[in-house]
């Protein structure tokens, strides 16, 4: 099931008219590495599953393992711009230290889903399946991972399931 999930590309929708997800490109018009992995995966009752084989995933690489990670979470209001901002943090991690990481104004801001509207877009928690190294002050790598969440009061969810989804956010997450 893990794989599935993992493997599953959302659709995005246009318009009723429904087109697959183009891959997700750096500001450089690179393919980025890596894709949005659903972690924790909101039901129709109101509950939260964790998908443990996609979190080992990420978390138990080779270059991932025995190192300090630190995990980079948006959470809040439904519709505000949360994976909008993360897409924003991809650019910059992606272009690896470089001056001009914001790249073409025309160049389409990708990686996790978003889209205008009304509708929710993200549900659950998501994370990015390619990790990103960095240098500390120490001089010690450091792994960070960015962590998308659904958005908390839209008419589909209850106090409890955004209490959840904030709570779960807040305490996994280095920087909130």
């Amino acid at each position: 099931m893990a794989d599935a999930s993992i493997r599953k590309m959302k659709t995005m929708s246009n318009n009723n008219v429904m087109y697959p997800p183009s891959r997700p490109v750096s500001a450089k018009g690179l393919p980025l590495k890596g894709e949005p992995v659903q972690i924790v995966i909101a039901t129709e009752n109101h509950t939260f599953d964790l998908d443990e084989p996609a979190l080992e995933k990420i978390l138990l690489r080779k270059d991932v393992q025995d190192k300090m990670v630190a995990i980079v979470s948006v959470a809040g209001a439904f519709r505000k711009g949360k994976s909008f901002l993360l897409d924003f943090f991809l650019r910059y991690l992606s272009a690896g230290g470089e001056e001009d990481w914001l790249g073409d104004d025309n160049a389409p801001l990708e990686g996790f889903s978003w889209r205008g509207g009304s509708d929710r877009d993200t549900t659950g928690i998501l994370m990015w399946s390619e990790p990103f190294f960095m240098t500390n002050k120490n001089g010690e790598e450091v792994v960070i991972l960015l962590m998308d969440t659904q958005g908390a009061f839209d008419s589909e969810s209850t106090v409890k399931d955004c209490a959840t989804i904030f709570a779960l956010s807040t305490m996994i997450s280095s920087v909130q």
